[in-house]
């Protein structure tokens, strides 16, 4: 079932040209891609579900994503690193949602280097 996530990751990342090495895929080893712009660190586990594969991938054109591939090949989103918060005509409203926006972002840059991720500190 390992072959459906491959399946969706490729599709994915088709229009780049970029893929998981097969040796990373046949040993599920963790890995990162540094290609097209893009930097997608990605990483093999399982629970109760069954494999899956866990990617978080940061282009500058996009915002990041963090996504779980399970061997079904169903997607689901985890939280990512936002780039874009809202703001308000009030200034005072306009610090609280920033310091909300960067405190959520800490919050998902710990637990992304929890899973062994190795973001750079300045994404949050």
């Amino acid at each position: 079932m390992i072959e459906k996530i491959r399946s969706v990751f490729n599709s994915r990342f088709r229009h780049w040209g970029l893929n998981i090495p097969s040796d990373d895929f046949a040993h599920r080893k963790r890995g990162r891609i540094e290609s097209a712009g893009w930097i997608i660190e990605y990483l093999f586990d399982s629970d109760d579900e069954g494999e899956y594969l866990d990617y978080y991938a940061s282009h500058r054109m996009t915002e990041d994503e963090h996504v779980r591939i399970r061997a079904d090949g169903r997607c689901e989103d985890l939280p990512s690193i936002s780039g874009l918060h809202e703001i308000s005509e009030d200034p005072v409203e306009t610090a609280r949602l920033t310091a909300q926006h960067v405190a959520e972002n800490r919050r998902i840059l710990e637990m992304l280097r929890a899973k062994g991720f190795a973001l750079d500190p300045d994404d949050a």
